[in-house]
C-alpha cells in the first residue's frame, strides 16, 4: 500500500508436486498455464484467462539444494537442447501485454527473419 504496488498479472496453473528428501529435490509438473488480468476480485474462479502454454504441454521443474540423485538424472532427457529456463510469470505477462515470441518459447535469435 505504501508504494501503491498493484498486481500486473495473475499466473494460474495446475501443479503436481513430488518431493524427495535426499538432496532436497523438488520436481513439479505444471500444466494448463493461464494468464489473467487482475480484477477487483483477485480470487474469482470465473475470471477470464488466456492460455499461455499450449494445451497438452507440461512444464517440468527440477529444483534441488544439496545434490541431484543419479536415478533422477537418469530419467531426465539426455539432450541438453531440451532444457530451458523459463518463467511462468514472464510468459504470462508477455501474453497479456506484449505478445512477443516468448509466448511460443522461441527466442528472437532462434527465429529466421
Amino acid at each position: 500500500m505504501a508504494n501503491a504496488l498493484r498486481p500486473k498479472v495473475i499466473v494460474d496453473y495446475d501443479r503436481e508436486p513430488f518431493i524427495l528428501k535426499e538432496g532436497d529435490v523438488r520436481i513439479t509438473f505444471d500444466s494448463n498455464v493461464r494468464a489473467a488480468v487482475p480484477d477487483a476480485d483477485f480470487f474469482d474462479p470465473d475470471l477470464p484467462s488466456y492460455e499461455v502454454v499450449p494445451f497438452g504441454k507440461t512444464v517440468m521443474e527440477v529444483k534441488f539444494t544439496e545434490f541431484l540423485p543419479q536415478f533422477i538424472r537418469d530419467i531426465l532427457p539426455p539432450d541438453g537442447d531440451e532444457f530451458s529456463a523459463i518463467s511462468k510469470y514472464t510468459m504470462c505477462y508477455e501474453r497479456l501485454y506484449h505478445r512477443t515470441d516468448a509466448l511460443f518459447m522461441i527466442s528472437r535469435s532462434d527465429k529466421t527473419w
